[in-house]
C-alpha cells in the first residue's frame, strides 16, 4: 500500500523550523559567496601565469603557478569544504522534517527549497535592458 502524503503536516513542521531553515539558508549564501570569491583569485593567479607565459617569461610563470596557483588552489578547496558542510547541515535537516513528518526526504525537500532563497537557480540569460528611454 502507497503511503499518502500529508502536505499540510510537512508545512506546518518546517514552519517551526523556520529559523534553522533561515540559518542554514544563509550560510550556503555566505560559503557561495567565499566560493565565487576564490574562483576569482584562483582565474587571477592563472591568468598571471599565462601572461608570463605569453611573454616567454617562464621563471616567473613557474614562481607564479607554484605560488599564487597553488596557494588560491587551496583557497578554492577550502571554501568548498565549508559549502559542503552547509549543504550537509541541509540535508540533514531535511531528513530531520522527513522523519518527523513520518515521509520521505524526496517528499520534503521541495518544500524545504522553497523556503530558502540559495535554492533558486541563476537564470542563465542576462535581464533585458529596456529601450524605452
Amino acid at each position: 500500500m502507497v503511503k499518502k502524503i500529508d502536505p499540510k503536516k510537512i508545512i506546518t513542521i518546517i514552519d517551526g523550523k523556520s529559523a534553522d531553515i533561515e540559518t542554514i539558508d544563509n550560510i550556503i549564501l555566505m560559503e557561495t559567496v567565499g566560493v565565487a570569491m576564490a574562483i576569482d583569485k584562483l582565474r587571477e593567479s592563472l591568468d598571471k601565469v599565462e601572461s608570463h607565459l605569453d611573454d616567454r617569461e617562464f621563471e616567473k610563470a613557474s614562481h607564479a603557478g607554484y605560488q599564487d596557483v597553488a596557494y588560491n588552489f587551496v583557497y578554492v578547496q577550502r571554501t568548498l569544504a565549508g559549502l559542503q558542510t552547509a549543504a550537509y547541515q541541509k540535508e540533514a535537516l531535511i531528513s530531520n522534517i522527513a522523519q518527523e513528518a513520518n515521509t520521505s526526504y524526496e517528499d520534503v525537500a521541495p518544500y524545504v527549497d522553497h523556503k530558502m532563497k540559495s535554492a533558486v537557480k541563476k537564470s542563465v540569460f542576462p535581464a533585458k535592458k529596456d529601450n524605452a528611454e
